[in-house]
């Protein structure tokens, strides 16, 4: 992407552009486009023939209830197994508190932050309607298949309590928003939030999933109203069904609970960044988490919907907590295997994520939005970034050798010790960005042998003293190169 012809555009014309994208938001602007919706763009087939942006085709959420994660891990058989086997939200009892949090109290407010991202009606469990942007609306504007299974419920998109008390609307959060049409015949709720009698004995496991699908058990089965012990075995028998079946090769289970109660039937409140539901259990269980271990930082149900949203290829809802800086998604619960060469990525939203040291040789990641991302020791060679938003990346020591970062916003974006050899980085705007070299080592610099940075902005970058930097054979006809920086730019 680094021809003349497109350079005669101009610079003061590609910046406006690009500062329209900026200020509209990545995901709105594309999502009002059909052609380049992020349904379009993704890579792998679904199963509604959708494309995927990894080999990860079927996600699910099994909800459980009340018990603060030291309840479970190390007490409750199957979960400490499966939280020892796959990835893990943490166990909310080391030293550094490091953990899965829930938002609040009581139940229903962290059903609506796990599919909305925003912390509605925290302190109540009553049943309201919101007008809100939802996993549900996500779903379906982009055309995914998806289902809510609701264990004990006698009618689609039940808006009350079973008579039994079996089945309660406050553990169901998609009849809350008023744009799924509540239980009106034919609506998107009606038609995606099923009842089913029992679970274990009546699901459809043969049948291929579809992109996502949401499980609520019973009151007794999801040890609300029984106990941990029994929300355990039920899991036991339930989940190692799903496990066993063909598909499940490209799945990712998740186990969840919605928020904590200590052991004498407190409320537990601890949290961090505002979050007060206290510190619950998380698994994801998939070939791709297998063997990852615990989370080495914080993140709650805000994360999680961040994690559903990049798997299944959806924006954000672009009104909540979720897909933000403060709560991306969780990629360090899947292995390096997620991440194969060649991947399509393009449109994909994981800003502020961790992707350190992942290998993304060759992605197409054309329009990501990977503002605050961590790309440290990233091996990006060959990726197509162009037009991605990379604002505050981290790309120390990256290698980005002829990747082509054309029209890419790396405004204040780390690029110590990057290799960027051939990259194209024609009209990038590198404006603020860091690129003076690590040290102390001769050999920590920022690379850009060969690399075309035609019309690239430099406004304000630093390039610091001593100036550790390298442009051998570079097309360095850059715009507003800080004195600082030349020579060699």
């Amino acid at each position: 992407m680094n021809e003349r012809t497109r350079r005669s555009l101009g610079l003061g014309l590609v910046t406006a552009a690009i500062g329209v994208l900026l200020v509209a938001g990545l995901g709105s602007a594309l999502s009002s486009a059909g052609a380049a919706s992020p349904n379009t763009a993704r890579g792998g087939s679904g199963a509604d023939g959708h494309a995927l942006p990894t080999p990860i085709q079927h996600v699910f959420l099994i909800m459980m209830e009340n018990e603060q994660t030291g309840i479970i891990y190390d007490n409750e058989t199957y979960e400490t197994e499966l939280a020892n086997t796959y990835g893990w939200g943490g166990d909310g009892n080391n030293p550094d508190g490091v953990g899965y949090y829930a938002v609040c109290h009581p139940s229903a407010p962290n059903y609506l932050a796990l599919t909305s991202g925003l912390p509605l009606q925290c302190g109540s469990d009553n049943f309201n309607t919101y007008s809100v942007n939802n996993l549900g609306n996500l779903l379906d504007t982009a055309g995914d298949s998806w289902v809510a299974w609701e264990e004990s419920a006698s009618v689609p998109c039940q808006e009350y309590n079973s008579a039994n008390g079996l089945y309660v609307v406050r553990h169901n959060p998609f009849p809350y928003y008023s744009d799924l049409g509540g239980d009106t015949p034919g609506s998107a709720c009606e038609t995606h939030v099923l009842p089913i009698a029992n679970l274990t004995a009546d699901y459809p496991y043969s049948q291929t999933p579809p992109d996502f699908t949401y499980i609520a058990p019973n009151v007794l089965d999801d040890g609300h109203s029984s106990s941990a012990l029994t929300g355990d075995n039920w899991l036991s028998t339930f989940v190692p069904k799903l496990i066993a079946q063909p598909w499940f090769s490209s799945s990712v289970i998740f186990i969840t609970y919605d928020e904590a109660y200590l052991p004498n039937g407190d409320e537990n409140f601890t949290g961090y960044g505002g979050l007060e539901g206290g510190p619950v259990y998380t698994v994801a269980i998939s070939p791709y988490t297998l063997g990852v271990g615990a989370l080495t930082y914080n993140a709650s149900h805000y994360d999680e919907l961040s994690t559903f949203e990049w798997l299944l290829g959806l924006p954000g809802t672009g009104t909540g907590n979720d897909s933000t800086v403060a709560f991306p998604a969780m990629v360090p619960l899947f292995n390096d295997e997620l991440f194969s060469p060649g991947l399509d990525l393009r449109y994909t939203d994981l800003i502020g994520a961790d992707l350190s040291a992942r290998p993304l040789e060759g992605d197409q990641l054309q329009y990501a939005n990977l503002a605050h991302t961590d790309l440290a020791y990233a091996d990006l060679r060959g990726a197509d970034l162009a037009y991605a938003d990379l604002a505050g990346a981290d790309l120390k020591d990256a290698d980005l050798q002829g990747a082509d970062l054309a029209y890419a916003n790396l405004t204040g974006a780390d690029l110590q010790g990057a290799t960027l050899q051939g990259a194209q980085l024609s009209y990038a705007d590198l404006a603020g960005a860091l690129l003076t070299g690590l040290g102390p080592f001769l050999g920590e610099e920022t690379d850009f042998n060969h690399a075309d940075l035609f019309g690239a902005q430099l406004l304000g970058a630093i390039c610091g003293s001593p100036n550790d930097l390298s442009a051998v054979g570079a097309d360095v006809l850059a715009e507003n190169v800080p004195a600082a920086c030349t020579p060699p730019l």
